[in-house]
């Protein structure tokens, strides 16, 4: 896999830099992301699509797993490096990676900023080897009536939230058959974790997807 790494940008750079690379991953999905990958048979370093500032690179890197990390925009992709990330440039519907090159996917939060999710979730499938896991997280349609962590218009390069439905049919239609979507809301506080974990069963912010490439597809 080869790896093309940007320069580290200069402090009046990074002052530039857009709101999601500076945003914070959740350390619960985070964990619970890595829990899943340390089950996995993989060869090739973990791509986390969308990466922003690297940080959840920076955690599979911190657990002794290899990752990489892929950004659409090369500030984004300097962002990532400057924080001592090994990124790459690609956009989604057009990932840096061969065919059938890649063992782990993820694509946290990303689908939902574009106009053609089908044509990302295809890639995502391209990449992948037989057998591949594609870990992607969206925001539910709840997830616009929440004021914590943000409400989905908070962000304007939202294009649209998933219901569960929707999701299953866009993997089904981008070429996965087994997948495992499931709800999850993001506590910001110890005290709102049973909340948290009530709506998830209720009213998600987000669904997690777990979904495999079949072996014999292409």
């Amino acid at each position: 896999m080869q790896i093309i790494l940007e320069r580290p940008r200069t402090k009046a750079e990074r002052g530039r830099s857009r709101y999601w690379e500076r945003l914070r991953e959740v350390d619960a999905l985070v964990q619970r992301d890595i829990a899943l990958i340390r089950t996995l048979r993989h060869r090739t370093p973990i791509v986390d699509a969308g990466c922003g500032n690297g940080g959840f690179v920076l955690a599979c890197r911190e657990a002794g797993i290899d990752a990489i990390g892929v950004e659409a925009f090369a500030e984004s992709v300097a962002v990532a490096a400057a924080n001592g990330i090994d990124a790459v440039r690609g956009a989604g519907e057009a990932m840096p990676f061969a065919s059938g090159a890649v063992d782990v996917v993820r694509l946290k939060e990303v689908l939902e900023h574009v106009q053609r999710p089908l044509d990302m979730a295809r890639e995502m499938h391209r990449v992948l080897r037989p057998g591949g896991v594609f870990i992607a997280y969206v925001p539910t349609q709840w997830s616009q009536i929440y004021p914590f962590p943000v409400n989905f218009w908070d962000d304007y390069t939202h294009v649209r939230p998933f219901s569960r439905v929707g999701l299953q049919r866009l993997l089904e239609d981008a070429g996965f058959e087994r997948m495992r979507i499931e709800g999850y809301t993001p506590p910001l506080r110890a005290w709102q974790r049973p909340i948290g974990a009530a709506l998830s069963r209720t009213l998600p912010f987000l669904w997690r997807a777990v979904a495999i490439k079949e072996d014999g597809h292409a």
